[in-house]
């Protein structure tokens, strides 16, 4: 089963660089290709099955949490602003105090790395007991723009050089996967780069990986119209297949929260894998999930099923992409417009994947969910299932 996966976006700066482009944003919700760059990140970290992610926002952050809100694409959203600059380290420190798990990865939010998650979680698996981060480096040529470093045979950082003219060589590519508790003693307002990371690179504490995939910095104009073609094929809008869970996913039998209780419906599951076969589609999941509400269970308790849930549907050739969900229930938390028959998660989940109406399909066993269909203008398909009631 994946890990429990937490990260920190570090969306503070003012964008000076840029802001005579761009003036009237915030850097990272700068438009490429027609959408606000910190989306292409957002996507990422969704696709890659985070549970949640920490936005380090401050100048007009505004504009960030007013789109966003408290969840993308399934992932949990959280804020930790800052009402004067505390540098990219009090940033990340302050933002770590709102972490659970004992590593957390660290995204810039005005740069995209196209890497493997799970190639940085690997080196955690093997680092010595007092490493502190795995620091994703890229192989450039011909810059002057970003300092390097040096890395030795054994996946080591060993040192930071100036930035200068260079034919060839490693740079910080701005994605570290860090120990929670590394930066405890730390001050806090400090840069993390040249305060932390230059300063403990001689005792053997920071790893590396090379990423070989796509990278773009957007912080100067150059760069900034090179991500609009760069990053264009990734704007793209989506079909959505989206399917009720209990009773149309798996055996309803009140409340699933424990993975060793969950059945799967094999005739769903067909349908799943041949939306998940067709690469215009995307398939999520939203589900009411009322025993949050009633404190039969936690929302991690939830996220920890969805976890083993996919890991089980992809042995069979589904693959899910989002998972929404409804954590309330009217006799507990009062009204809300997500809990099915609202619509406001299949209107989320459109949002989120910029997809029209006319292109989706709903799944479900029950009238609410048919009820939830018509709302968002969906079409609506009955699965005859095992449905045990709330």
């Amino acid at each position: 089963m994946r890990p429990y996966r937490e990260a920190i976006v570090l969306a503070g700066g003012f964008g000076t660089r840029l802001a005579h482009v761009v003036p009237d944003v915030c850097k990272p919700m700068a438009p490429v290709a027609g959408r606000p760059f910190l989306r292409f990140i957002m996507d990422q970290l969704a696709a890659a099955g985070f549970d949640r992610a920490v936005v380090a926002d401050g100048y007009r952050r505004e504009q960030i949490e007013d789109f966003f809100g408290s969840a993308y694409r399934g992932m949990a959203i959280e804020y930790s602003p800052e009402d004067t600059p505390l540098f990219t380290g009090g940033a990340v420190k302050r933002a770590l105090g709102r972490c659970q798990s004992d590593w957390v990865f660290v995204l810039n939010g005005d740069t995209w790395l196209d890497f493997d998650f799970a190639a940085l979680e690997a080196v955690v698996s093997d680092a010595p007991e007092d490493a502190s981060a795995v620091i994703a480096v890229k192989r450039m040529h011909d810059f002057e723009r970003y300092g390097t470093v040096d890395v030795d045979a054994d996946g080591t950082l060993t040192a930071f050089h100036e930035k200068r003219p260079c034919e060839e060589g490693l740079i910080n590519a701005g994605v570290y996967l860090l120990r929670r508790h590394a930066l405890d003693n730390m001050p806090d307002k400090f840069s993390l780069e040249s305060d932390y990371f230059e300063c403990v690179v001689g005792n053997g504490s920071l790893c590396a990986v090379e990423c070989t995939g796509g990278f773009i910095d957007i912080g100067v104009p150059e760069d900034y119209k090179l991500a609009q073609t760069m990053l264009a094929p990734l704007a793209k809008s989506w079909k959505l297949a989206m399917f009720d869970r209990d009773g149309t996913i798996n055996v309803d039998i009140g409340h699933l929260h424990e993975p060793e209780k969950l059945e799967l419906i094999p005739s769903t599951v067909d349908i799943m894998r041949g939306y998940t076969d067709d690469p215009d589609y995307k398939v999520v999941v939203v589900t009411n999930q009322a025993g949050i509400a009633k404190g039969l269970y936690t929302e991690a308790d939830m996220r920890r099923l969805h976890r083993y849930m996919e890991d089980e549907l992809e042995k069979l050739g589904v693959h899910v992409d989002a998972w929404y969900f409804c954590p309330h229930h009217p006799d507990y938390t009062g009204p809300c417009d997500c809990r099915k028959p609202a619509p406001g998660m299949l209107l989320a989940a459109m949002r989120d994947f910029d997809a029209m109406p006319i292109d989706c399909v709903m799944y479900g066993d029950a009238a609410k969910d048919k009820e939830a269909a018509a709302a968002g203008n969906v079409v609506f398909h009955y699965v005859k299932g095992n449905n045990y009631g709330e």
